[in-house]
């Protein structure tokens, strides 16, 4: 059977993890990045690369039409954006790119955005009965002071990935009406919508999330997996630099409940945290692509990328896969920092990060004994993040 070509548009660790699981099937993957240090590039696993590193622009874009155009030659195209920056892309061509392929997300792009953009996405969680940390939608100093919070307060971005990249944090702390207020006026100057919502304590510790892919024609869920950071950068509101598989029934129950009820299709990681006051999971946020530690659920046990695949090529499993094996997925450099910091301020024992090495099932990040350039690539990104 001949099959059709997929583009893996973003090769970071998701992307990179989507490249090989698809190419080691077989599938002919085309990589497409915005940015050159984007290391799965180097993937051997590829059968072309195309890089458009020349900044946002009406002409990259029409670059960008024309290179998928003629990959996608008298076939379709099964295109997967990686990261946010890629989603926000395919959302505002999406008309365009439907003509030649088939995407991981709603037909109605502002489903998607209701999901994506903070402030909506907890009006669907209360149509869903989805509990949420008390939030609200900081357009002045003015909201922040009356909306009746109780500190210590998060500020976050509305939306998308731009603010940790400006500021080199996901989320700020704010002990005091007034410290949030003087967050807020700075993220305001630098042209972000914020949030500002209630901090569960202590929930850097137990934040679960779920992975799980939605039918592009049926809606119904296809794969599934409910995991745990145990380890992440920055301290508390970062990215995992070390995930675990953790079933969590509520959690898969609350996702697919929120989901539904937006009537979702494709890819979404659903994070919660667990509030220990009232033992209840609330929702943090939904990122309507694949996380950072999808390779944890991309390998020989259990593939989520082919599911996707096969649904877009209209070839669905007949049930949903959950997966619950004892499995874990390292970043291994992210993760030596990050443990490091963590054994100087006394909240991490060298034990526990043996044990977790050791463990029998575990994804790499970067680094495959079939596809080794990756991660000599991956060096020059660090660099960049450092």
């Amino acid at each position: 059977m001949n099959e059709r070509p997929a583009v893996v548009f973003g090769l970071l660790h998701a992307g990179l993890a989507l490249t090989r699981g698809l190419g080691r099937r077989g599938v002919p993957v085309h990589g497409v990045v915005l940015h050159d240090n984007d290391f799965g590039i180097r993937s051997k696993y590829l059968r072309s690369r195309s890089v458009f590193s020349q900044g946002a622009s009406p002409e990259r874009d029409r670059q960008i039409i024309a290179r998928l155009r003629r990959l996608a030659a008298d076939t379709r195209l099964v295109l997967f954006p990686e990261r946010d920056e890629n989603v926000a892309w395919v959302l505002d061509h999406l008309d365009e790119v439907r003509e030649f392929a088939d995407v991981p997300l709603p037909a109605d792009p502002d489903v998607t955005r209701s999901l994506r953009r903070k402030e909506r996405l907890v009006e669907v969680a209360e149509r869903a009965g989805v509990p949420t940390p008390a939030t609200v939608l900081a357009d002045c100093e003015a909201t922040i002071a009356a909306a009746g919070l109780r500190p210590p307060f998060l500020l976050k971005p509305a939306e998308g990935q731009d603010f940790a990249l400006t500021f080199g944090e996901k989320v700020v702390v704010a002990d005091s009406v007034e410290e949030a207020c003087t967050v807020w006026r700075r993220a305001d100057e630098a042209g972000f919508d914020m949030l500002v919502q209630e901090y569960v304590p202590d929930s850097h510790e137990k934040v679960y999330s779920l992975l799980a892919y939605m039918s592009a024609a049926s809606g119904e869920p296809l794969a599934a997996v409910v995991g745990r950071k145990v380890r992440q950068g920055p301290l508390r509101f970062g990215t995992s630099a070390f995930f675990e598989v953790d079933y969590e029934p509520r959690v898969i129950e609350l996702g697919l409940r929120l989901l539904e009820e937006a009537g979702y299709r494709g890819f979404a990681h659903v994070e919660f945290a667990h509030d220990q006051r009232d033992d209840a999971f609330k929702l943090l946020e939904v990122n309507t692509r694949l996380p950072v530690w999808a390779g944890i659920a991309i390998h020989g046990d259990f593939d989520i990328a082919s599911v996707a695949y096969d649904d877009l090529c209209g070839h669905p499993p007949l049930v949903c896969r959950l997966y619950r094996d004892d499995h874990a997925w390292a970043y291994l450099a992210k993760d030596v920092y990050v443990s490091t910091q963590m054994a100087r301020r006394r909240e991490l024992r060298v034990g526990e990060v043996v044990r977790n090495y050791l463990r029998r099932d575990k994804s790499r990040a970067v680094f495959a004994f079939d596809d080794p350039r990756p991660a000599l690539a991956s060096l020059r990104y660090l660099r960049s993040r450092v």
